[in-house]
């Protein structure tokens, strides 16, 4: 062979390689990625709940190199057409929807899914009042309301038979006399938790609570209000009150305002020997009294 077919045989090479790197990532048959997407619900009748056995899906794509670069997997959709869907369980096929102008093939790594159905079910139920925190100072809660105190419970027929009550709960550190809130409703099981799956309508009411004026109690001592005088030759020796101390209520402030309780007034004039009174106790008004009377003793002596 001359040297010039050797060379031109050897240039020829070279070119042929050169161009196969060129194409390859173009042509290269049988690149394939995983990615993972949501799997959605389609075409859901509207008288059942489903519960699909997984909420993700792999997808495998195939392409070549330069394909699957350019391939957006957020264009990429997964899911269940459950049109013909009944209650019960069955298997339904894991459909895929991409990119129109995509030269992908994209296929789910699991074919289908088993899904759980169940009618909805639709109920009104009373709505429970549930109180925390404390109210305003110098205030006790009197009363709440609720509007609307009745409201629909709805969601899968065995998870809404599951609800014990429904509770809306309100903390009365935010709440003052003359307001309300809104405040959301809660399904509750037997246990106190949250039943998952289930919703009312509406989903929030309108919660206003009425206050009273705190009270308190508290013991006080009586005094006598008493003015007289007594037969020469005679001297008091003491006066006694039964009982001696009397346990009144009413307004927090009212009350602890009031340290002692009087009587009505004693007079006597020219006492020689002992007495027994009976006397009226001077409440103030708002006031209350767990006694509205008492005796008083009075001791005389020589001198």
């Amino acid at each position: 062979m001359k040297r010039e077919d050797v060379m031109l045989l050897i240039a020829s090479f070279i070119i042929a390689v050169a161009l196969w790197f060129q194409v390859q990532p173009m042509f290269e048959p049988g690149r394939e990625r995983e990615f993972i997407v949501p799997l959605k619900v389609e075409n859901k009748p509207d008288e059942l709940a489903v519960f699909p056995s997984a909420d993700n899906v792999t997808l495998v794509a195939t392409g070549t190199l330069a394909d699957l670069d350019k391939l957006d997997a957020s264009k990429i959709v997964a899911f269940l057409d459950l049109e013909n869907a009944e209650p019960g369980e069955a298997k339904f096929d894991v459909q895929v929807r991409g990119p129109a102008d995509s030269n992908v093939q994209i296929m789910p790594k699991t074919s289908s899914i088993r899904v759980t159905c169940e009618f909805i079910l639709r109920i009104e139920r009373p709505v429970d009042i549930v109180t925390t925190g404390t109210p305003p100072d110098g205030f006790i809660l009197a009363n709440t309301v609720a509007n609307p105190n009745v409201v629909e419970l709805y969601g899968p027929s065995s998870y809404v038979k599951r609800v014990k009550s429904l509770q809306a709960t309100i903390d009365l550190t935010r709440l003052r006399p003359g307001q309300s809130l809104n405040v959301p409703v809660a399904p509750i099981d037997e246990n106190g938790d949250p039943v998952p799956s289930t919703y009312t309508n509406p989903v929030q009411i309108t919660v206003a609570a009425s206050f009273s004026a705190s009270t308190a109690d508290r013991e006080v001592p009586i005094i006598v209000d008493w003015t007289g005088t007594f037969a020469p030759g005679y001297q008091l020796q003491e006066i006694t009150v039964t009982p001696e101390r009397v346990q009144i209520s009413g307004k927090s402030e009212d009350v602890s305002a009031i340290t002692t309780l009087d009587t009505e007034p004693l007079k006597f004039e020219g006492l020689s020997d002992n007495r027994e009174y009976k006397l009226k106790l001077v409440v103030p008004n708002g006031i209350m009294s767990k006694s509205q009377e008492v005796i008083v003793n009075v001791k005389v002596k020589r001198r």
